[in-house]
């Protein structure tokens, strides 16, 4: 099986709507849908109100109609903005994309998906941010009580004798925006600004995170950064073989001419990068 990794597409973006059906389009065209899943590591919408969402869906459910397996993981922007998250529309967010997100499981994470060969769990990097003082900045908090379910589920029979795939949104390493502002870039302030904030800005609980899933998972994806990098070399340290940031995959807020996404073969863990060009 093969992984479509979308991410932080920010649908209601500028004219996002015609780059994500760009993306899907190129998607669309890979070939038979039962030998692909897409996973989108959150931030599939650039604010929560509902007239968004179903922008969102009315370009996601086509894909699906035509046999097309779509995972979905919440990100701070689904669930509120770039400062903060609301726990009402959060769970907007998860009626609207219940089909997505949940399958036909209950409405709760970790989310485990099976197929013949993975085992993918989807998480809710919001889920312990919701309180009033713990909402605002939207840095990302799994909770003990996430990551204590996520610790039962790695030890699961039919999780440990599959290819072990973890979906989140939040990037959970300590310096993940890892390239320096140069004399001849043309965003250096918000790029030294991002540089020496990010450690402050990781998911809350990334230490916990690692140390559950050290050793146990084989690939770990995530969002929320913008930047697509491969953290591969950080997740070895771990024991994770595969670790990728998914960037913005219709290249919001990114100084480039072309979107992105990744490819994935589970089988070999190799992964190849294909290009679309921007609308």
């Amino acid at each position: 099986m093969k992984l479509i990794h979308l991410s932080d597409t920010h649908i209601g973006h500028g004219n996002n709507v015609q780059r994500m059906q760009s993306l899907l389009d190129d998607i669309a065209g890979l070939g038979n849908p039962a030998e692909y899943l897409i996973v989108h590591t959150g931030d599939l919408n650039d604010n929560s109100s509902a007239d968004t969402m179903q922008q969102s869906r009315a370009l996601l459910d086509p894909l699906a109609e035509k046999g097309w397996r779509i995972l979905l993981a919440p990100g701070n922007h689904d669930c509120g903005d770039a400062l903060h998250v609301d726990p009402a529309r959060g769970a907007l967010f998860k009626d609207t994309f219940s089909s997505y997100i949940f399958g036909r499981q209950p409405k709760q994470f970790p989310v485990l998906t099976l197929t013949d060969d993975c085992a993918l769990i989807g998480l809710d990097s919001n889920e312990a941010e919701m309180g009033f003082w713990e909402r605002w900045m939207a840095e990302g908090n799994l909770g003990d009580k996430q990551i204590a379910a996520l610790n039962a589920l790695l030890d699961r029979p039919d999780v440990r004798q599959r290819k072990v795939i973890v979906y989140v949104h939040h990037h959970p390493f300590f310096d993940a925006f890892a390239v320096r502002a140069d004399v001849g870039d043309k965003g250096i302030l918000s790029h030294l600004f991002n540089w020496n904030t990010r450690r402050f800005r990781r998911l809350k609980d990334a230490y916990s995170l690692m140390q559950c899933i050290r050793d146990r998972v084989d690939i770990l994806l995530f969002g929320h950064q913008h930047f697509g990098l491969d953290y591969s070399a950080e997740g070895q340290r771990y024991g994770i073989p595969l670790t990728l940031d998914g960037s913005s995959s219709t290249a919001t807020q990114m100084d480039t001419d072309r979107m992105r996404y990744r490819v994935i073969d589970v089988a070999t863990g190799r992964f190849e990068t294909r290009f679309v060009a921007l609308p």
